[in-house]
């Protein structure tokens, strides 16, 4: 009898490796003269015709090479004759016994049974089906837990199966009753056992401590009646083994993969709407080209003093004379405020929220490198920068359960250069600081102009309004489509399953504390942090107004309580310092407690509205002496050198106590904080230097404006490539490089056409609208 975990765990493998014992012999099917098959290599793939001659000798290769594996390889015979006396009959008393014992489908029974068969009868489709199933290969010791089989060989076999018509002469035909299916065999390897641990395929995190195997089975059986012959297969095999004991299931649970053909209504319903927004994309690009664009070239034209131009009496351009004086391109600046002017005055309400969905205005305005005065110029590097870190922290992160040698992470977190790697949630603070910093520096000045006063409630729907429309756009055309993008082995039936009953809480910024643990689209959680902070951001921007005094008061008094608010919750749950050693006493979790809740979080962001009060008063303009700016550079790279490097020895086995991972958890954000902000104080008050020259390259204004819709879809193309890859991955520094710059490359780019079609036409709806920027 094997009642414990680890005794079912030896069972599950013990059947694995029994029914793969013909899988090496199998490899001898390949034709013999391998060589000479790789130097014909250049000649088929510049021939056609050697092409077509090749793959059908190739086939006649895998034909001969099959009969005689069926007749006379003695070593392939012997294992079979093995599986047909051994294996073949506990498989089929097992099917028989646990279809009447369980509400078992007929036709799965009879399909399974098939199948059973045709791998007795060597039939090619049944070796296909079993060669499709996942093995134990190399490495199982380092982490290569997930055996995913081939998914695509799987569901492309059909069976074929001899029908006998008594009644019809004795005729015998070929059916296909079924094809392949591919579903995965998930045995939790974690403490507590049970299936209620073990994840659906997608959750990214929860496969981590599951082996997986990849199973081609017939597509006529659910997973309920896969899971339910395997765990009695399991039992009777363990019996067998021992003879002692009952026949009990081991806690291997079952999921398939569906294939999407057929939309259902809420794609449907998502690409009508998607067509009409891309249609009126359409309209408003040729709107735009055809009139203000024609508009201002015409204005060009007419301004130009070395063009001669003749004009009716309409004001229209009856011809022209150009010379070699006369310039290719001319200064436009005159000429665009000109005929932006001329657009307002000539065009009604209707045609300017029309051309706010143009691509024409819309991607020059996105691609423009030129900055107004008076804007913080470094701040798009940062945010660029800091962009970059998040996406390189997430390409390990979300391929962390599909890793083949998750064992070697061990030696890697050891490596002191990979410190900046495991805290690179601190680049979520750098959002937060620059947001609470730009926040208190614009609204500050727009109060100082209007002699204190506001308008308040445009000030929320603003904010509210670029956040929100692309954000919600993103998640209508994710959520109900993302199923039919691709498949594999590990592609999630639905991507987000929560969004069905939580997606109101992502419409107003609560999914963090308001039922956490089943957040939609789990990395809004900072969007949902930043807007509430942005919510009581005024009671403390007033005070500052006020007084400068008052607000710092009540500035650090808010920061005070969020120190003690995340050193109690760190230190009664024994919260570890990094987020992948927050698990806490008790099953406390730290991402729930405190890496998402906006009283943890604040501080960073408090830390902002401080240098961006400073930078309000300075005007960017105070010069401080050169010892006062070699003290604040020297104290800020040692801060934010020892808030991320500062956990070293905790990777070389000398682990920090309850009190002191407290400290670090109620401290270490707001440290970094106060750090960058300083970094963005230098740079623009004049003392950045070499800093201030990176940070300020024009170069990173697209890209930072594109960094929240970068942020928004990066997460989406992670998961499209990792889900749907048939094999696992080996992770070394070059491949995530690799991976990193296309991860990069892509994110941005999806940025760009987000940004286009979704977030910058409500942003000129706003301005139509409101008449803001006017």
């Amino acid at each position: 009898m094997f009642p414990s975990k680890a005794s079912n765990f030896f069972t599950f493998l013990v059947t694995i490796f029994s029914v793969t014992r013909c899988h090496a012999d199998l490899l001898n099917i390949m034709p013999p003269n391998f060589q000479q098959a790789m130097g014909l290599a250049h000649e088929i793939w510049h021939n056609p015709q050697v092409m077509e001659e090749t793959g059908q000798q190739m086939i006649q290769s895998f034909q001969d090479a099959t009969a005689k594996l069926q007749e006379d390889h003695v070593g392939i015979q012997t294992v079979f004759s093995a599986f047909n006396s051994e294996t073949l009959s506990t498989i089929k008393t097992a099917i028989r016994g646990t279809s009447s014992r369980h509400n078992i489908s007929a036709q799965c029974e009879n399909d399974t049974l098939i199948f059973v068969e045709g791998l007795a009868l060597r039939q090619t489709w049944a070796l296909r089906m079993f060669d499709a199933t996942g093995k134990p290969p190399s490495g199982i010791m380092n982490g290569d837990i997930h055996w995913l089989g081939k998914y695509h060989q799987c569901i492309n076999v059909t069976a074929e199966v001899n029908v006998t018509q008594i009644h019809v002469d004795n005729r015998t035909h070929l059916e296909y009753p079924f094809t392949g299916q591919h579903c995965n065999l998930i045995y939790s390897l974690a403490a507590s056992g049970g299936n209620s641990s073990t994840p659906a395929m997608g959750n990214m995190f929860g496969l981590l401590q599951s082996l997986v195997v990849g199973m081609c089975v017939p597509s006529s059986c659910s997973a309920l009646d896969i899971e339910t012959v395997f765990n009695a297969t399991l039992a009777e095999i363990a019996y067998q083994m021992n003879k002692t004991g009952n026949k009990t299931a081991t806690g291997v649970i079952v999921q398939c993969i569906e294939q999407y053909t057929d939309w259902d209504g809420g794609a449907i319903a998502v690409m009508c709407v998607t067509s009409l927004l891309l249609l009126l994309v359409v309209i408003a690009t040729a709107y735009d080209v055809i009139t203000k664009q024609l508009q201002l070239m015409k204005i060009k034209m007419m301004e130009s003093p070395h063009a001669k131009m003749y004009t009716s009496d309409n004001g229209l351009l009856q011809g022209h004379r150009v010379d070699e004086h006369t310039p290719l391109i001319s200064d436009g600046q005159h000429t665009q405020e000109t005929v932006n002017v001329k657009v307002r005055q000539e065009h009604g309400m209707a045609a300017k929220i029309l051309l706010s969905f143009s691509l024409y205005t819309n991607g020059a305005k996105i691609l423009n490198t030129t900055q107004t005065a008076g804007t913080l110029q470094c701040i798009h590097g940062v945010r660029f920068l800091s962009l970059s870190w998040v996406i390189l922290g997430h390409t390990y992160v979300f391929a962390i359960s599909i890793i083949g040698n998750f064992g070697d992470f061990g030696a890697l977190i050891k490596r002191w250069t990979f410190q900046a790697i495991v805290n690179a949630t601190f680049s979520v603070d750098s959002f937060f600081v620059m947001s609470g910093l730009l926040v208190t520096y614009l609204t500050l000045r727009e109060m100082k102009k209007n002699e204190g006063k506001l308008n308040w409630p445009m000030y929320y729907f603003h904010r509210y309004w670029r956040l929100t429309p692309p954000y919600m756009l993103l998640i209508m055309v994710y959520v109900p489509t993302f199923k039919y993008w691709a498949s594999g082995p590990l592609w999630p039936a639905e991507p987000d399953p929560f969004c069905k009953d939580n997606w109101w809480t992502n419409l107003l910024y609560i999914n963090n504390v308001v039922n956490p643990d089943k957040m939609c689209v789990a990395w809004s959680w900072y969007l949902a942090n930043d807007m509430q902070f942005f919510i009581i951001s005024p009671l403390i921007i007033i005070p500052l107004y006020r007084s400068g005094i008052l607000g710092t008061v009540v500035l650090l008094v808010v920061m005070l309580g969020s120190f003690i608010a995340t050193g109690v919750i760190s230190t009664v749950n024994d919260i570890g310092t990094s987020l992948a050693a927050q698990a806490g006493a008790n099953g406390a979790n730290g991402f729930d407690l405190i890496y998402i809740k906006p009283w943890c979080r604040i501080g960073p962001y408090l830390a902002g509205m401080l240098f961006g009060y400073l930078l309000y008063k300075t005007e960017c303009k105070q010069k401080l002496h050169w010892s006062l700016v070699l003290v604040g550079w020297a104290v800020a790279a040692i801060s934010a050198l020892a808030v991320l490097y500062g956990l070293y020895d905790q990777f070389q086995g000398y682990p920090l106590s309850n009190g002191v991972a407290a400290f670090y958890n109620t401290v270490s954000r707001t440290v970094w904080g106060l750090a960058l902000g300083w970094v963005i104080y230098a740079c623009c008050t004049g003392s950045g230097g070499f800093v201030n020259t990176i940070l300020s390259w024009e170069g990173f204004v697209p890209l930072s404006r594109l960094s929240y819709c970068a942020y928004l879809v990066h997460p989406i193309i992670m998961m499209l490539f990792y889900l749907s890859t048939e094999t696992v991955l080996f992770f070394s520094d070059l491949m995530v490089v690799y991976l990193f710059l296309a991860n990069l490359v892509a994110a941005y780019g999806a940025a760009f056409l987000v940004s286009l079609v979704f977030e910058a036409p409500m942003l000129g709806m706003e301005k139509a609208i409101f008449r803001r920027g006017k």
